[in-house]
């Protein structure tokens, strides 16, 4: 099983709430390490459009969107546009909203935490 973790500055508790409210992430494990600080969490496990991702504490300074971003394929135009509207309140637009070769529309942000996302009307080609 291969999950990737994204570790944040000591403020990954409002990631974690932060996702549950934006993309619907689904809870599965946190854990806390009490001898560091109250609320760094030294490990947790979220599910995100059905896949597993690892956020953490831990990080000194380093933006979370180094070297990855979460590609999202949804089924309406409607659902893209909320979910790109949601990531981007607070957050920076990489990409607008636009027709794509291999999408309908398609549209790229780093949302308010550093986490960069690209977000298409459609599904991933399997060609």
């Amino acid at each position: 099983m291969l999950i990737p973790t994204i570790h944040f500055a000591g403020n990954c508790d409002e990631v974690i709430a932060y996702y549950k409210h934006a993309v619907g992430a689904q809870v599965k494990a946190v854990h806390y390490v009490q001898d560091v600080a109250p609320n760094f969490v030294g490990h947790s496990e979220v599910e995100i459009f059905g896949c597993t991702v690892a956020l953490t504490d831990g990080c000194d300074s380093a933006p979370a969107s180094i070297n990855h971003t979460f590609t999202v394929f949804l089924p309406t135009a409607d659902e893209v546009t909320a979910l790109f509207n949601t990531l981007a309140d607070g957050g920076t637009v990489t990409e607008p909203l636009a027709p794509q070769f291999w999408a309908d529309l398609c549209g790229g942000v780093t949302d308010r935490f550093g986490v960069n996302w690209h977000i298409n009307v459609g599904e991933i080609s399997r060609a």
